[in-house]
């Protein structure tokens, strides 16, 4: 009876572990909440969006086509947001390989310094206020 409790036990603990591992990650309804909170209309697009092209360069474009892309508007506040796999992708994406081999990671670093990627999204915008509002989110 006490070999079965602990093993019913420690699958419960297990299977919880993993949900709350799983759950964790993506923080895009998170994100959209608060967007919309404040007022933003929020959208997934792709990369021929006019709000995209004008805020992503063209190896940022090019990177991100596999991507979930996600536009928060207000008038004339604009922000993208890409949604990445999961946090890992992020750093992947932002992690530069020079010519020896080593990784370089200051991208990414500054990126999270600044409140630029939170869980698996990163934003992209021109003003501070769609910034904050993914910060906080």
């Amino acid at each position: 009876m006490k070999k079965t409790l602990k093993t019913l036990l420690v699958l419960l603990t297990a299977t919880l572990l993993v949900f709350s591992l799983v759950s964790c990650g993506d923080k895009s309804a998170a994100i959209k909440k608060a967007f919309e909170k404040e007022g933003y209309e929020f959208s997934t697009v792709d990369a021929e969006n006019p709000v995209v092209q004008m805020l992503l360069d063209e190896d940022a474009l090019e990177n991100v086509k596999d991507y979930e892309l996600i536009v928060a508007k207000k008038g004339l506040d604009s922000a993208v947001i890409i949604k990445f796999p999961n946090a890992g992708a992020v750093k992947d994406y932002l992690t530069v390989e020079d010519k020896d081999g080593k990784k370089d990671t200051s991208k990414y670093d500054e990126a999270k310094e600044k409140g630029l990627i939170n869980g698996n999204c990163i934003i992209f915008a021109l003003t501070d206020s769609p910034k904050e509002i993914f910060k906080k989110a």
